[in-house]
């Protein structure tokens, strides 16, 4: 089986996720190619995992502007400027190598222009939902597109995290198959049950100090002083802080040492807290289509995590948010279905490729 992985530039997540499904593809004998822009040697890094490099489609020259070269189609589309030499050779590097590899399926994480034209390619597709509102028309095309959808999160959430168009029109289309595996983490199998073993031999149990982590993501949170404020609201806790000028590419090692972490709503952050089980303050960052607002809100309705908005942020009381988090405890998360989340996802990738 062949199988190809478009992978967004923006974030860390969408290449993350790729290497953690792309693995198991591998394990069942796969054939597994990433096409991206900022792939960072993660596949050489990772074994047979092969890389297509695609050109950058952004940003527009000095002398154009949106209106000009119609970057959405009149509304069809997200992003897909006229005369733009890099996203020609972006789209024409897909389809070269669409018409030369001949996959048996691609998986697009995430661009609803690619999942279009692989479509039109004659390729299944498999479209890795996003969380938020996801009404426009563009959205709308690349799930219809899409043989089946990949939602990376428990089925029981997908109600309130995610929404697509509904409109009478289109209800009585068949529609694509929306599969909830769970959350994707890089977290070895037996993580949750790991964490509370490796935090008892950590440094921090021998000298009675608390570990806290705040993970504000590779943009950092929207406002840069807000690691420093938590921080120093706390100072009974040990912190450290990765993201923004601090990112490393794996936490893992972090969050088998913490006792409690502060976390931006991206999918894979949150994914990876879950699948430790920790305890954790929430705080949705400004993303498109509210996508981690969205995500944020059903982990506070559930009671999975303390979760802080932006309009509460700089009087939060983040002492009695962090206590309130450790007595809580991190036991809801397993509700989030990571165990067997990246399987799940692979053998859902076999199905749409017919293996």
């Amino acid at each position: 089986m062949k199988v190809g992985w478009y992978v967004h530039h923006h974030g860390a997540g969408h290449r993350t996720r790729a290497m953690v499904v792309g693995q198991e593809l591998l394990a069942r004998g796969a054939d597994v190619t990433l096409l991206g822009s900022a792939l960072d040697g993660d596949a050489a890094r990772r074994g047979p995992v092969t890389s297509v490099r695609l050109a950058m489609d952004a940003p527009l020259s000095d002398t154009e502007d949106e209106s000009n070269v119609d970057v959405t189609v009149h509304g069809l589309m997200h992003w897909a400027p006229l005369w733009h030499s890099g996203f020609r050779e972006r789209m024409t590097t897909i389809a070269r190598w669409v018409q030369v590899e001949e996959p048996d399926v691609v998986v697009v994480d995430v661009s609803c222009e690619v999942a279009v034209m692989v479509r039109l390619l004659g390729v299944p597709v498999v479209v890795v939902a996003q969380p938020g509102s996801r009404t426009d028309s563009a959205h709308a095309a690349a799930y219809d597109a899409a043989t089946a959808v990949l939602a990376p999160w428990p089925a029981w959430a997908t109600e309130d995290i995610w929404h697509t168009a509904r409109t009478p029109d289109r209800d009585d289309r068949p529609g694509p198959r929306v599969v909830a595996v769970g959350g994707i983490t890089r977290n070895p199998t037996g993580a949750v049950e790991g964490a509370s073993a490796a935090a008892a031999s950590s440094p921090t149990a021998s000298s009675h100090r608390p570990r806290g982590l705040v993970l504000a993501g590779s943009d950092g949170f929207d406002d840069p002083d807000l690691p420093d404020l938590i921080t120093g609201s706390v100072p009974d806790l040990d912190w450290t802080v990765v993201g923004g000028r601090a990112w490393v590419p794996d936490v893992r090692h972090h969050l088998a040492h913490s006792d409690v972490v502060v976390t931006h709503a991206g999918q894979n952050a949150i994914a990876d807290v879950a699948g430790w089980g920790l305890p954790a303050v929430v705080l949705p960052q400004s993303r498109p289509f509210d996508e981690q607002h969205h995500l944020a809100a059903v982990l506070a309705s559930s009671g999975i995590a303390e979760v802080v908005h932006g309009d509460d942020v700089q009087g939060a009381r983040w002492g009695d948010l962090v206590a309130r988090a450790r007595t809580q405890g991190g036991g809801a998360w397993s509700t989030w279905g990571c165990e067997g989340a990246a399987a799940r996802a692979a053998s859902l990738v076999e199905v749409v490729a017919g293996a």
